[in-house]
């Protein structure tokens, strides 16, 4: 067990199976735990604990949804900065417009929830460890990336930023031009949008999937489309992870990206 950490994490989880999990996991790390499974209870305990971060489940069910708890602790000047890690595991959409601006420090949209993973963003927004950056020595050792993105605004943000973190990016803009490329481009990962012109992202993966050289490649969809079935088609056509790109941060993005390609 890690040393006492002190800081107050309060979970609000309807599930009460993966809340004890997150918070068993939590715990064994040294931070004090409390959990509660619906959103009047978490608001009320909010006040009561004034906790230094609260984790959410996006579906928690009862008088109040998660939307709401926000909302309400997002007026309360006392309880405004508190930061909130807000969960959506089974593909449900986040409504971003019911997000108050600035009331979450952390989105998880993920297919399979795993709760280190929580407790390594945890212990990394609290400094208790460090973001995990790999140096790379000269451009032999860079990994490839292969990204498909029609959207200009975050193909050009984002495409800088896959660079500034050293990969080596090769950047298509449709589905055509993308197995094309793939034909005398071997990637070490592919990242692909699902709403594209012509071919789509769910039509690429099943392609790339009937290839024997691409049957290991890991394959990231970012996309918008954030409806369980999504999720659920994207991966039984082999999507190695789904990330929803109005819930995810750049800097999640490129951190998700590393993780992958280091497995």
């Amino acid at each position: 067990m890690s040393n006492n950490k002190k800081e107050k994490i309060l979970i609000i989880e309807n599930n009460v199976a993966l809340g004890e999990r997150i918070a068993k996991i939590l715990k064994e790390d040294g931070y004090v735990t409390f959990l509660v499974n619906d959103g009047a209870e978490g608001l009320k305990s909010i006040y009561d604990i004034l906790p230094h971060l609260i984790i959410m489940d996006l579906t928690i069910t009862g008088e109040m949804d998660a939307y709401t708890v926000l909302e309400k602790k997002h007026s309360d000047v006392m309880l405004s900065k508190i930061p909130v890690f807000l969960l959506s595991n089974d593909g449900n959409p986040i409504n971003m417009r019911r997000v108050p601006e600035g009331s979450v420090a952390d989105f998880i949209a993920t297919l399979e929830l795993d709760p280190l993973n929580i407790l390594n963003r945890v212990n990394i927004y609290f400094k208790h460890a460090e973001a995990p950056v790999k140096e790379v020595e000269n451009d032999e050792k860079k990994k490839k990336i292969f990204w498909i993105e029609d959207d200009k605004l975050i193909g050009s943000i984002l495409e800088k930023k896959f660079i500034a973190s050293k990969f080596e990016l090769v950047h298509v803009v449709n589905g055509e031009e993308a197995l094309a490329r793939l034909k005398v481009f071997t990637p070490d990962i592919i990242v692909t949008d699902l709403m594209l012109p012509g071919i789509d992202g769910f039509e690429i993966l099943q392609k790339i999937r009937m290839e024997e050289r691409f049957k290991k490649t890991p394959v990231m969809i970012l996309s918008n489309l954030s409806k369980p079935s999504d999720f659920e088609k994207a991966k039984l056509l082999g999507a190695s992870k789904y990330l929803v790109k109005a819930a995810s941060s750049l800097d999640q993005i490129v951190s998700e990206v590393r993780g992958m390609l280091e497995k």
